[in-house]
């Protein structure tokens, strides 16, 4: 497939100008969005417009979604053909210096669901690619889940998210913390997708994540062999990305929808 190909030489192409510019992070200039600590930089803006460029270029007649500049919104069905944009991802992470929780985040869909995919942690050079059918792969080397099969012993990266709807989910948050092993909060969606694909974790709980954080991540935990899907266990696209809460590995699935689908989220 040529648009997986497309997926890493664009983010090898921007790999060198985010490394640049997170190493003269404290001269950039920074705004707020949604909250005093939802943050949007130059570099996303530059990063997004640059792989706009290069996508639209190489196919014009697609629709791409990104997550800044206006291009955060579509309406009606799915179209045949879409890519999803995450510019940066965890960009908070970004201007305070931690490294590698921050990943650009490129996924390609046909009709709805994603058949490619790529995040890249540019400081780290990790770079992670699925493609549907054939896998995924960390630096070429292919990835598995986890088999870990008891939540007492599992690693896993609960999103607290926004302050803004962060009680919603309280009961889903605390009831985790009764039981897991060991509790992670990187607070970088891709970053939580492509530890469960490749083992390094066992799962992985969103709130409230949008489409370009999870239009790679889906397929890269699938093609490893995990599941993503509601608290309920329902299935999900990155366009029903308001639905997802669990992404994990197959033993341990059944257990956080028992755990997490009948809790209220008043």
């Amino acid at each position: 497939m040529d648009e997986i190909a497309r997926i890493e030489a664009v983010l090898h192409d921007i790999s060198e100008y985010v490394v640049d510019r997170y190493s003269q992070r404290d001269t950039l200039t920074v705004s707020t969005k949604a909250s005093p600590t939802d943050f949007l930089t130059e570099v996303d803006i530059a990063v997004q417009r640059r792989i706009v460029e290069h996508l639209s270029a190489a196919y014009p007649s697609d629709i791409l979604i990104a997550e800044e500049s206006g291009l955060d919104s579509f309406k009606g069905s799915p179209p045949s053909r879409c890519w999803m944009i995450d510019p940066i991802d965890g960009t908070q992470n970004f201007l305070r210096g931690l490294f590698p929780e921050f990943g650009v985040s490129i996924g390609f869909l046909v009709d709805g669901n994603a058949v490619a995919g790529g995040v890249l942690f540019p400081v780290s050079q990790d770079l992670f690619l699925s493609q549907y059918g054939s896998g995924a792969f960390r630096n070429g080397k292919r990835m598995q889940v986890s088999q870990i099969e008891s939540l007492q012993e599992a690693r896993v990266d609960i999103d607290f998210g926004a302050l803004s709807y962060r009680n919603q989910y309280r009961n889903h948050a605390q009831g985790l913390l009764e039981v897991v092993g060991q509790v992670r909060s990187y607070g970088c969606s891709v970053m939580g997708f492509c530890q469960v694909a490749d083992g390094q974790q066992d799962a992985y709980i969103p709130f409230n994540v949008k489409p370009w954080d999870v239009a790679a991540g889906i397929l890269l935990v699938e093609e490893a062999g995990g599941k993503v899907t509601s608290f309920e266990g329902e299935s999900v696209t990155p366009f029903l990305s308001e639905k997802i809460g669990i992404v994990s590995n197959l033993p341990l699935h059944s257990q956080c929808v028992d755990l997490l689908g009948g809790l209220s989220k008043g």
